[in-house]
């Protein structure tokens, strides 16, 4: 059994991966944000949809699919990767 390594990783998958990594943390954040705004009762007293609740609110909604939409174009990005160096390899390493 021979020991192949894997490609290194493009430019455009460490940045696709970032960026789906960064929206979902910061989504989360939001998420726990609005939890502990929720249970320590701030958010009826300023009124929720003042200052920056707002926001708090809306970038989970719209960032969480977009990080689903990344997450998908990188799996893609690197089963092409793969398939090419697959093929580049030649059939004599195929078993």
């Amino acid at each position: 059994m021979t020991q192949q390594t894997p490609p290194p990783a493009s430019r455009l998958q460490r940045v696709l991966s970032y960026i789906v990594a960064a929206l979902v943390v910061v989504s989360l954040v939001c998420i726990a944000a609005i939890l502990v705004g929720s249970a320590l009762g701030g958010m009826p007293q300023q009124g929720s949809g003042q200052g920056l609740w707002p926001a708090v609110f809306l970038f989970p909604l719209i960032a969480l699919p977009i990080a689903f939409v990344l997450l998908i174009t990188l799996i893609i990005v690197t089963g092409r990767q793969r398939s090419r160096a697959a093929k580049a390899s030649g059939p004599k390493d195929r078993r």
